[in-house]
């Protein structure tokens, strides 16, 4: 209370200029701390308001990548439907023994191994794996054009080595695979 009494004094002993003097301070003081607040306040809001568009903006883009995905994914699952339609009973092994034995390169196929794998509720893989020794590179690239044009086959493998036996020949280790539909 005394602080209060001290002030009370000292506005009381003022004369009247210096009165409205330290009142214009202060009320001009007030006015800059009120007009600061003010404007940090709107300037916060703007920020807000800014990066809220920003991010609209960003989910927006982000939901119109995923739906243009989603139509392509649904794309190309009508395409692999189609493709599987039109050889309902394909079985790679049988497919590639017959590749083989057209290209003339069952002598020099030593192993091959089918190995089947759950891809979704709908489809699974199926990967044959073979090798070759004693091949030439015209034999591999005519059995590779071979597969290549067949549109239900994909190459995952291909490993090409010298081979140890025979100078002028490689060895060709490669592993070809096809979607099935889950029956």
């Amino acid at each position: 209370m005394e602080f209060l009494t001290k002030i009370r004094d000292f506005i009381q002993d003022l004369e009247e200029k210096d009165f409205y003097k330290y009142l214009g301070i202060t009320a001009a003081i007030l006015i800059i701390i009120i007009g600061f607040m003010v404007f940090r306040y709107y300037r916060n809001i703007n920020y807000y308001y800014e990066r809220i568009e920003e991010i609209n903006d960003l989910r927006e883009t982000d939901v119109r990548n995923l739906l243009t995905r989603f139509e392509i994914v649904k794309k190309q699952r009508e395409d692999v439907d189609q493709m599987l339609k039109k050889e309902e009973d394909f079985k790679i092994r049988d497919y590639f023994g017959k590749l083989l034995k057209k290209l003339k390169l069952s002598e020099y196929k030593k192993e091959d191994s089918v190995v089947t794998k759950e891809l979704s509720d709908k489809y699974s893989n199926s990967e044959l794996a073979a090798r070759f020794v004693g091949m030439n590179m015209k034999q591999l690239c005519e059995l590779l054009r071979e597969l290549e044009s067949k549109e239900r086959i994909g190459i995952t493998l291909l490993e090409i080595k010298r081979s140890k036996k025979t100078r002028a020949a490689i060895d060709v280790d490669i592993t070809i695979s096809t979607l099935l539909p889950k029956t």
